[in-house]
């Protein structure tokens, strides 16, 4: 018994030592075991069994990764139904065995594919789309889609009224009913949804030009006055998500620009950020609520003296402010997506204007951005859907600068309508020719852009050299030449530099001179120099006489350049809008902006206007009277008998200014505005939305937020 005992506790002890040795040997086996079953024998899952295993023993780290390696292309190889385990066996050998270069950089390059793969494959499945949602002469781009996507508000500028669209079916209707153009003045601009899509805020241009906020519902269709203030501007950027406030930028005088809330229930304002100074990132700007209604998103200037700027947000609670995307280069915000998970922004990082997304959560940035559609140009945001859908307008209208040469004596077109200027084709306007017929003053617009410069250009008619002024205002119209050719005069409305009413510009420096300061709630209509520089004439609203109930009167007057003093030219009517004055510098001839218009001529010196003849123009258009040729004639245009509204398509008329019937020139384009008649008294240039106009469109992109 005891040789037996003895010889199995040998044998006992010989057998453990066997089986450590085994086992100590068991990873490079099994390693090696799994591999034939993968490459010989095609039996994946089983091979996948004994990858594991090698993995579970981390003996050696280099065995391991590649085990785990293996494990991902044997997932691989089973096909799209085991591609999620692929990748999430490549990911592992990376997360697990960094110092293992050789497996890293395999598992790496699997992975880059298969994740290309997938996001190839989901785009596929969701059917991401950019599609045009309207266009057509009545597409307005001051609107937003309602949140559950049924509806577009817009400005239906026949009337100004503020309107929806139906998007389903393509009908419009009138949410407001102020009546016509010649009942009032006032209208609509932009305008934003209620959480619930059954309200509309919106800024309202009353006839007095006061701009108010007002509420309205689509079952009770009577606005009310949220919020007016007659020295403030006051633009809806959108409800909280829990409609109690309106997210509303404030501008005030003295270039204060607020950002902050105004009650639903009450109209009371509270200020979240004071950005004076600083310039919005567009007209209108773009700023949003989070959907849990906690932070306000927005973008402004990375410091004062740039345009480029960055995106940030503030809490609503604290206004505890934290950079949320900062770039050399310029990023404007789009957007926050409704799952409160994405802000969409859009960015020039490389070299084009592209739309992106970072992810933001408790730590409010989480992933590098990822660019979702590249080159989308300078686009409106009008807003997200709640099922995560974005509505975005393009401007795509064209105004330029054209020339044509007319028969002064028949009225025959000698030359058919030519650019004046190729140069930022779609952006020039309001040319003027100097006194001597060798220069064209006009007015080049820089962008589109977040914040779209002007510049003054100078173009040399026989050379077509052209230079250019930077006089530093944001927002300036209507050059005109002193006779001397010293200066021009503009007409401006700066917000930034408080300038409201008529200043001059060194022809030669550039500086400027405001010459004609008015109270920013009246309106200069247009002006003239005398024919001895020593007097501008110039039509401002009056609010002290009215017309009637329904218009602000506007009357010429006279500022004298000398002495800086200002007085109502005798004899003036209460309707005076456009002028111009005569080659003599004898006559004005006047024109109304009524339903009615009425085409007068008057001395310069005073006196009772004469009416040569008076035609209906049931739009807003501004119809600018020339005096032609010698003086004989003035030359407008009338809207053809069966165009209306956003369709209009106008026609170049002149009548005799001893009296008779107007003579139809056979030109018609879309609007003729600004004419200047060069000392010949044939060559004319104006500017227009040309033969053909590009009308604003509407488009949605869909499908494009990661669903994780």
């Amino acid at each position: 018994m005891k040789k037996k005992s003895a010889w199995f506790g040998v044998t006992g002890l010989l057998f453990i030592v066997a089986l450590l040795g085994a086992f100590s040997q068991s990873g490079e086996d099994l390693f090696q075991k799994a591999l034939r079953l993968e490459r010989n024998e095609g039996k994946l899952m089983e091979a996948v069994e004994l990858y594991n295993r090698v993995v579970a023993e981390e003996g050696s780290k280099s065995l391991a990764a590649q085990a785990q390696l293996r494990i991902g292309l044997c997932y691989e190889k089973l096909g799209q139904k085991r591609i999620k385990e692929a990748r999430e066996a490549f990911q592992k050998v990376l997360d697990n065995y960094p110092g293992q270069t050789q497996a890293v950089r395999i598992a790496q390059e699997k992975l880059s594919v298969l994740l290309k793969a997938k996001a190839a494959i989901e785009e596929v499945d969701r059917e991401f789309n950019i599609r045009k949602v309207w266009s057509a002469p009545l597409t307005d781009i001051l609107g937003a889609p309602s949140p559950d996507g049924r509806y577009l508000s817009f400005v239906d500028w026949t009337t100004g009224d503020l309107a929806i669209r139906d998007l389903a079916s393509g009908k419009n209707r009138r949410v407001t009913s102020k009546g016509s153009w010649a009942e009032s003045q006032a209208f609509a601009l932009f305008s934003k949804w209620s959480p619930d899509s059954k309200k509309i805020v919106y800024n309202w241009i009353s006839e007095k030009e006061f701009i108010d906020l007002r509420v309205v519902g689509l079952d009770n269709p009577k606005p009310r006055i949220l919020y007016s203030n007659k020295m403030e501007y006051v633009h809806p950027l959108g409800w909280s998500p829990d409609g109690n406030n309106i997210l509303t930028a404030i501008s005030r005088p003295q270039n204060i620009k607020l950002l902050g809330l105004i009650s639903v229930e009450d109209g009371s304002f509270r200020i979240l950020k004071n950005i004076s100074g600083r310039e919005w990132g567009g007209y209108p700007p773009v700023v949003t609520f989070s959907p849990d209604g906690k932070y306000v998103a927005y973008d402004y200037p990375q410091d004062e003296d740039t345009q480029k700027r960055d995106i940030f947000i503030i809490s609503i609670d604290d206004k505890h402010e934290t950079q949320l995307i900062s770039h050399p280069m310029n990023e404007t915000l789009l957007g926050w997506a409704p799952d409160g998970k994405w802000i969409f922004f859009a960015s020039n990082r490389t070299g084009t204007r592209d739309a992106w997304i970072v992810s933001v959560g408790k730590d409010k940035m989480k992933l590098s951005p990822q660019m979702i559609k590249n080159n989308i140009g300078f686009i409106q945001p009008l807003g997200f859907t709640q099922n995560g859908n974005f509505y975005y307008g393009v401007d795509n209208r064209m105004v330029d600068i054209y020339s044509i040469q007319i028969d002064s004596e028949t009225g025959k077109i000698l030359s058919p309508p030519k650019k004046t200027t190729l140069r930022y084709e779609g952006s020039n306007s309001y040319p003027d020719y100097s006194s001597d017929g060798k220069y064209i003053a006009f007015v080049s617009t820089r962008g589109p852009g977040p914040v779209p410069r002007r510049v003054l250009c100078i173009r040399d008619v026989q050379t077509g050299k052209e230079r250019e002024l930077n006089p530093g205002l944001s927002r300036f119209t209507s050059p005109r030449w002193s006779p001397d050719g010293r200066f021009i005069s503009v007409e401006v409305e700066d917000k930034k530099d408080e300038h409201y009413g008529i200043c001059l510009i060194d022809a030669q420096t550039g500086a400027v001179d405001p010459i004609i300061q008015v109270d920013p709630e009246l309106g200069i209509y247009s002006h003239r120099w005398s024919k001895d520089g020593k007097t501008i004439f110039y039509t401002l609203s009056d609010r002290e006489s009215k017309v009637s109930n329904r218009f602000r009167s506007s009357r010429i007057f006279i500022h004298d350049i000398a002495s800086g003093q200002d007085e109502i030219l005798q004899g003036s009517p209460e309707d005076a809008k456009d002028i111009d004055i005569s080659p003599d510098g004898r006559w004005l001839v006047l024109l109304n902006r009524d339903d009615k218009r009425v085409l007068r001529i008057m001395p310069t010196s005073g006196g009772e206007p004469r009416t040569l003849y008076s035609f209906e123009n049931k739009t807003n258009m501004i119809i600018s009277p020339t005096w032609f040729g010698g003086g004989e004639y003035i030359l407008f245009y009338q809207a053809k008998p069966d165009s209306i509204g956003a369709e209009t398509t106008c026609e170049l008329v002149r009548i005799p200014t001893e009296g008779g019937e107007p003579q139809r020139l056979g030109l018609e384009m879309k609007e003729f505005r600004h004419f200047s008649v060069h000392p010949d008294g044939q060559q004319i240039v104006f500017h227009s939305m040309g033969s053909k106009v590009r009308w604003p469109e509407i488009w949605v992109m869909e499908n494009f937020l990661p669903k994780k």
